[in-house]
């Protein structure tokens, strides 16, 4: 097209070229315009700018017309810092903002009923004798989730913390002295703790003394705790025989892996949220697929719609075969300095950047994807995936929700972890 009426007019010829859904993965939000002799693409981050111009250069040279010149430019990067993760304490308007999970979300089927009916309770200010809630579940059924809800709920009415951050407030409080400050932030608050992720203390006899002194405190003056671990607390090993029966004093509540109905009603809601059509035989596919968890079976349909995504092709069930059956061959072993090195040079950066304190956009969101990686890819813990970025396990678990929301939503995200994938 010679004559130009504006980007507009460019754009809604390279839509008509690549289709709806390529267009908005790539270019809906893209800001292009027209300057002089040329069409200046600014892009996000460098993986979109090569992306974009390897494979629609000729799309959008056939748009502008034989004369204009392209010119690929990054979008500089804003100064303000993006934060890497929600707050210890936040409160529920921001949780919400952040994208936070929450009870209307939260699937409920026999297996775990109880402990949602027992989270609801302590978050309405009705937790009674349930108090102190243990719920009991392996990584990716839903305890975190159930936390989260409460911490969103309640707001600045709760303290939450993760077992490895209570564990380094009370070895720098010893260290430095003011363990008189670490006790009285937790047992002079009249907020609900929540904390998380107590197998951690195992072990850790300073620690578990200290929690439970605390623990004697709160119940005593009838402060609302929840606590979460992988097993119950009686099971976990190396924890205090007295500190472990503290934590059972009240509700113990085991979440089991979902169902078959649970888990079609999971599928079809992500799905839905995502914008994504799902048919009713490939739902269930994926639904009859052995998994562990639910972030097994939504891994599995992430896989299916980036490969459809990528490819431009409808989702059937020859394509969720490829999918499930690509998703299992490539589950090598992987490590996590493999991860971070292939990501950092897939966004230019060095992984010193990488792992580094710093929240520039350009920097959190591969951090993130990384995470999310190295969560899907290798068997290491939280703690240890934390470690390797600078970062404690609640922050590796908001970038894996961050990362598992946003595959649904946003199609580009899709085609870059798929692009991702076969680098390595």
């Amino acid at each position: 097209m010679a004559e130009l009426g504006g980007w507009d007019v460019v754009r809604a010829a390279v839509r008509e070229q690549i289709g709806p859904h390529a267009y908005d993965a790539w270019f809906r939000t893209l800001d292009c315009r027209l300057e002089d002799d040329g069409l200046v693409v600014e892009c996000p981050d460098r993986f979109s700018l090569e992306w974009i111009r390897d494979r629609y250069d000729d799309v959008l040279k056939r748009a502008c017309g034989p004369d204009r010149a392209i010119d690929y430019r990054l979008a500089s990067s804003p100064p303000a810092e993006a934060p890497n993760g929600p707050p210890p304490e936040a409160s529920a308007r921001s949780a919400q903002a952040a994208g936070a999970p929450d009870f209307e979300n939260f699937v409920v089927e026999p297996g775990n009923a109880l402990a949602l009916e027992a989270a609801r309770a302590v978050a309405g200010g009705a937790a009674g004798r349930c108090s102190p809630l243990f719920i009991a579940a392996p990584s990716g059924l839903g305890k975190t989730h159930l936390c989260r809800a409460i911490q969103g709920s309640l707001g600045t009415a709760s303290t939450y913390r993760s077992a490895e951050g209570f564990t380094t407030e009370v070895t720098e409080g010893i260290r430095g002295r003011e363990m008189h400050k670490v006790r009285r932030r937790y047992r002079r608050s009249r907020n609900v703790l929540v904390l998380e992720d107590v197998q951690f203390l195992a072990g850790k006899r300073q620690t578990q003394i200290e929690l439970f002194h605390t623990l004697d405190h709160l119940i005593e003056t009838g402060c609302p705790v929840v606590l979460s671990g992988d097993r119950p607390p009686l099971e976990i090993p190396d924890l205090d025989a007295e500190l472990a029966s503290r934590m059972a004093a009240g509700l113990v509540a085991r979440i089991a892996s979902p169902e078959l109905p649970a888990r079609r009603q999971i599928l079809r809601e992500k799905a839905a949220r995502g914008g994504v059509r799902l048919p009713e035989d490939c739902l269930e596919r994926l639904a009859l697929r052995p998994v562990r968890s639910v972030r097994d079976l939504l891994a599995g349909l992430n896989q299916t719609v980036a490969r459809a995504s990528l490819l431009r092709r409808p989702i059937t069930l020859e394509l969720v075969g490829e999918a499930l059956e690509a998703a299992g061959s490539s589950r090598r072993p992987r490590t996590i300095e493999e991860i971070r090195e292939r990501v950092a040079r897939s966004y230019a950066l060095g992984v010193e950047e990488l792992t580094s304190r710093s929240r520039r956009r350009r920097v959190v969101r591969p951090r993130q994807i990384a995470m999310y990686l190295c969560r899907q890819w290798t068997d290491a813990s939280l703690k240890d995936i934390g470690r390797a970025f600078g970062r404690d396990h609640t922050s590796v678990m908001y970038a894996v929700e961050v990362v598992e929301r946003r595959l649904l939503e946003r199609p580009q995200l899709r085609y870059e972890i798929e692009d991702l994938a076969t680098r390595f």
